[in-house]
């Protein structure tokens, strides 16, 4: 092997793991992961009732606690809707009331080039009926 060819594989090995750093989760994942990165100084008990999931932010004046951040990934390819019963699976276990700033995207994951992956906040509301207010949905 020559030395250029040499330069080459390993600029294209150390763009590889940049790309991968980068990522929400990395692309060597061989298992449906979800991270969370809690905020709150304060732990809620689980619940089994429906989160509200939603796109949009809480309104400026909404009494509410952000607990955490979470993050999900999938290895196989996929709609975004089965984030959607990650995240609210997620936010039950971390007692939240919903999860708002959803996002979700596909990129290359485990075995897939096209997986789906999202991440959202997961909130404590004083009242929930500020949902209302907002375009989302039950879970």
């Amino acid at each position: 092997m020559n030395m250029g060819k040499i330069v080459r594989t390993l600029g294209v090995l150390i763009a590889m793991f940049i790309v991968a750093g980068c990522s929400a989760h990395s692309p060597f994942i061989v298992k449906d992961t979800t991270d969370t990165e809690v905020v709150s100084k304060r732990s809620y008990p689980p619940h089994q009732n429906e989160v509200f999931l939603t796109e949009q932010p809480l309104p400026p004046d909404c009494q509410a606690e952000v607990i955490a951040t979470i993050q999900v990934g999938k290895i196989w390819y996929g709609d975004a809707k089965n984030i959607y019963e990650s995240l609210a699976n997620r936010a039950r276990e971390l007692g939240a009331d919903g999860v708002v700033e959803m996002k979700t995207w596909h990129q290359p994951s485990g075995f897939s080039w096209a997986a789906p992956h999202g991440s959202g906040k997961a909130v404590k509301l004083d009242d929930t009926s500020v949902f209302k207010q907002l375009t989302g949905e039950w879970r």
